[in-house]
């Protein structure tokens, strides 16, 4: 018995219905529709960290320029190259602790002191003292200021008398541990004096230049003899050394009044400069 074979039909079948039971499976994701949404968080936390790094560049920025602009301010009140000396007043060092500590006269430019600036020219001004190195400050509890060739000192308690203001003993400090012979006692003639009170005597253009120039008050008493002297700096000079002050005699100025000039003993004390070790002769007796 054969079997008969159906030839396929050729419509397609119809699709069962749907069972209204069964759950409805998911759906693949759409990678594409979905990707943005997924990587926003990360793109907006990036976005943030940027902002954020942006902003304090921008702070530091503005923070160096507002320092930048506060140190360019010129007060009218404040000169730009001068210091001053009365808002510079220190606490009081010694000669050993403020010399090899300060700054270079060139530096800047330095005013006499208005507590000082009578005294200044009264005493001598530029010839006498020099220019001004240092501030007012205050030194083992006086105000004082240096100047190349001495210091001014204030001394309150001899307010309104001549002694007020004094110039330093910065020929006594200069040669301080040095030992200078004197001659046997003679009397005094009109181109030598004796000076009893320290030994010592001063003639010739030494003495001329002691008596126009402010004698005891602007010098004080001679302390050595004359003799020649070799500076650290390898010129020699005929000097004398005085309490305030010491003299050097400039032979290529003859007929000047820079023939004696002062040595520059208030920047050797204040800076710190090294001191000549000449050794003297044995002074020969005064005739």
């Amino acid at each position: 018995m054969s079997e008969t074979v159906s030839p396929p039909s050729s419509q397609p079948s119809a699709t069962p219905p749907a069972n209204p039971n069964q759950e409805r499976q998911p759906s693949a994701p759409a990678t594409n529709a979905t990707r943005p949404l997924r990587q926003r968080p990360a793109r907006n936390n990036r976005l943030r960290v940027g902002m954020a790094v942006l902003l304090i560049v921008l702070l530091l920025t503005l923070l160096a320029l507002v320092i930048a602009g506060i140190g360019a301010v010129r007060f009218p009140w404040v000169s730009q190259s001068r210091v001053a000396p009365r808002d510079l007043i220190l606490q009081a060092p010694t000669v050993e602790q403020v010399a090899g500590s300060q700054l270079p006269t060139s530096a800047l430019k330095i005013d006499v002191a208005p507590r000082f600036a009578a005294a200044y020219e009264q005493l001598g001004g530029l010839r006498r003292l020099g220019l001004p190195i240092s501030p007012a400050l205050l030194q083992n509890g006086r105000e004082v200021q240096w100047f190349e060739r001495a210091r001014l000192e204030y001394w309150p308690e001899l307010s309104g008398t001549p002694y007020e203001f004094q110039i330093g003993l910065v020929g006594v400090e200069y040669v301080a541990g040095r030992t200078f012979l004197r001659p046997e006692p003679f009397a005094s003639r009109p181109d030598l004096r004796y000076f009893p009170e320290t030994g010592f005597g001063v003639g010739g253009l030494f003495l001329q230049y002691w008596e126009e120039h402010g004698g005891l008050t602007s010098f004080g008493y001679p302390i050595s003899a004359e003799f020649d002297e070799v500076q650290p700096d390898g010129r020699a000079f005929r000097v004398q050394y005085f309490e305030r002050a010491r003299f050097e005699l400039h032979p290529e100025a003859a007929g000047t009044p820079y023939v004696v000039q002062l040595g520059l003993l208030g920047s050797a004390l204040y800076f710190g400069e090294s001191r000549p070790q000449t050794v003297q002769p044995r002074p020969t007796p005064v005739p």
